[in-house]
This record gives structure tokens, sequence and C-alpha cells, in this order.
């Protein structure tokens, strides 16, 4: 069998072409067959074909970055700026002219306020300028001042925010703003300071300081005590304090010497001793005959005559009747009417005292 007749005896589509003659197997037929056609023209085609392919992708890329021209824009908004060398704290100027079309105009509104932008960009300043063209359209010149209060540690790229601007929407048609939007702009910043080599770990922050309740609080009972110290000897000094009068008469040192009585019946120095304040009291030695002069010197006494004389009468006879004794004087009785005395006697030490005091004033006015 020839090799003709064996490629039409084994081919599907055999097409009576020419058949090169080969003495090797029919392995051997197809790998020649496979080199004589991948020629150097096929390989220019594949190669051709791929570049074309490559370089399409790449221009459907660059147009996908490319952003879209806003229909009120005549050409696309210019940005001009520094773009390298800021630290901490440096102020950036940025200008940003934009061209609008005929009809379209600027809503001066749309400008941002200043104020802080993030927790590293503060707006400083925001200059705005409109002018008309020629051709009726509008440019409009906006100048930013920022300031930056970030650092990092190693320089990198950092970006301002995109500016969104709006139109005023006109009266007919299309009521609605276009925006035109302001770029990001991206500016390099570098460190305050070298970054440490030998340092792995940042040294933690130090703990906020805390407020110090200790203090306030001293000083604050501090002033408390010392205004009850002033306000209790203010009442002192003007003798509003019942059971520490300034100036204590007889009969007021009686009562706190017969408050701390505590037995049922008097002993003889107790009846001694409150003849001896009813005597300080009258400035006198007092006996029967002579109670009464008592009354004249103290005239708030009048309205516990009955008691006293009553008192007066038991004690003299406790003191010299015969086989008399002091149980006959009731002690809760005694010591009643001893503090009601107390009592109108400090009343009227006061009112003296203020007479005392209006009569001085009166005499340096005369004086005056």
């Amino acid at each position: 069998m020839t090799d003709k007749d064996y490629f039409r005896h084994f081919s599907l589509v055999y097409t009576d072409c020419s058949v090169y003659t080969t003495s090797g197997s029919p392995s051997t037929y197809y790998l020649t067959m496979i080199k004589q056609c991948i020629n150097f023209k096929m390989l220019i085609s594949v190669f051709l074909f791929s570049g074309l392919f490559f370089v399409q992708n790449i221009a459907v890329a660059e147009i996908k970055k490319t952003e879209p021209l806003s229909p009120a824009l005549v050409s696309p908004i210019k940005v001009t700026m520094r773009t390298n060398g800021y630290t901490i704290g440096d102020l950036i100027d940025m200008h940003a002219v934009l061209q609008l079309k005929k009809g379209q105009v600027f809503d001066p509104n749309s400008v941002p306020l200043k104020g802080p932008v993030n927790n590293w960009l503060d707006l400083r300043e925001v200059k705005f300028q409109s002018s008309n063209n020629k051709d009726e359209s509008t440019k409009v010149t906006l100048d930013f001042t920022w300031q930056i209060f970030g650092t990092v540690e190693m320089a990198q790229t950092i970006f301002i925010p995109a500016i969104a601007l709006q139109t005023i929407p006109p009266e007919k048609g299309n009521t609605k703003p276009l925006t035109l939007t302001i770029p990001a702009q991206g500016i390099h910043l570098s460190p305050v300071l070298p970054p440490q080599i030998e340092e792995k770990s940042h040294r933690p922050h130090a703990p906020p300081l805390s407020f110090d309740t200790q203090t306030p609080l001293t000083i604050a009972l501090i002033l408390l005590s010392l205004g009850l110290l002033l306000g209790g000897f203010w009442l002192w000094l003007q003798d509003k304090i019942s059971w520490w009068p300034r100036n204590p008469g007889p009969l007021t040192k009686l009562a706190r010497q017969i408050r701390q009585h505590r037995e049922s019946t008097f002993s003889m120095k107790d009846l001694r001793n409150i003849h001896s304040g009813l005597a300080a009291s009258a400035g006198q030695s007092l006996y029967p005959n002579t109670l009464q002069d008592l009354f004249e010197k103290c005239p708030y006494l009048i309205s516990e005559k009955l008691d006293i004389a009553k008192f007066f009468e038991d004690s003299w006879q406790a003191f010299h009747g015969k086989n008399a004794q002091a149980n006959a004087i009731d002690v809760n009785t005694t010591k009643a009417w001893i503090q009601r005395a107390a009592m109108a006697e400090r009343l009227m030490r006061r009112q003296l005292r203020k007479r005392k005091v209006k009569a001085v004033h009166l005499s340096k006015k005369v004086h005056a």
C-alpha cells in the first residue's frame, strides 16, 4: 500500500490533494504536516492579533479612569497647587479655575465653609471670584487655604478630599442643579521627626490627669467649719443663744446650777444658793421685811412674785424655824419659776443693752 492509498483509507476528509511521500510511520507523517502548516506568516499574525488585543484593553482602562466632563463646564477644572514639601502645621494654597458654559450660573452657597474637614485637615480660608468671558461663558476662580494638623511616620501621599460645587438651576427646563466636582488632590506629607531604627514599639501615651477631688472637698469643709464658727460667735455676741448667754445675770447663773440638780429635794446648800441669786439680783441682802426691794429693783420679776414670796417664806422657816425641813419646798415648782425668771432677766438685759447702744449713737451725733 502506498502513502496515498494509506491516507485515502484512514483520513475522513481526504480531498485528493498532493501528498508528500515519506518512508516513516503515520505519526511521523502527521508531525511533518504540522511543521509545514506552522510557518513564519502564521506566527506574525498571532503576535499582531495579541498586541492589538492588549492595546485595546489598555485604551478601555484609560477611558474608564478619565472622569466625564460636566455638562455645565466648557473645559476640565484646572487645579494649581504645590504637591510636595509639606509637614504638620503647613498651609496649602490651592487655586481652582472653572469655565462654565453660556447660561450656567455658579451657586456661591455651594462653596464650603471654613472649619475642620477631618481629624487632620482644616479649611482656613476660601476666596471666590466670578467674571464673564467674551463668548458669554463664565470664569470662576476659587482660592482655598488648607492647614495640616497631622503627621506621619514615613513620607507618604495623602489626599485633600474632593469638593462638590453646584450651579443655580434655571427657572425653566431642567430645574435640577448641576454638580461640579473638584477632584481630590494628592500631596506628599513628610514626617516631623525621622523614624527611630532602634525603637521597635512606641511608648504608651501618658494617662490623662485625674481631677483632684480631695483638695476642693477639704477646702469646702474648712470653709464650712469656719463659717459655722463665725456664725456661732456672731450669735453669741448678739446674745441669741439661750443656753449660752454672753453676759449672764445672777438668775441665769442660778438657773444653770439648778438645771443640774437631779434629786427630789433641796439641801440647805441649794436653798442658800437660791437666796444668793435673789440677793445678787436685788443688789442687797434680802429678809422677809426687805423682799419688796427685789421687785422694785427687778420689775421683770413681778410676774413671779407669788412663787418667789412663797419660796422665800418656806426657805426662811427652814433656816430659822423649829423642826422645819426643806422637804416642804417643791423642787419642780422652784425650778420652773427660776427658769422663767432667768429668761425674763435675759430679755431685760438685752433691752438695756440696746438702749445703751442707741444712747451712744445719739451722743455721737450730738457731738458731731
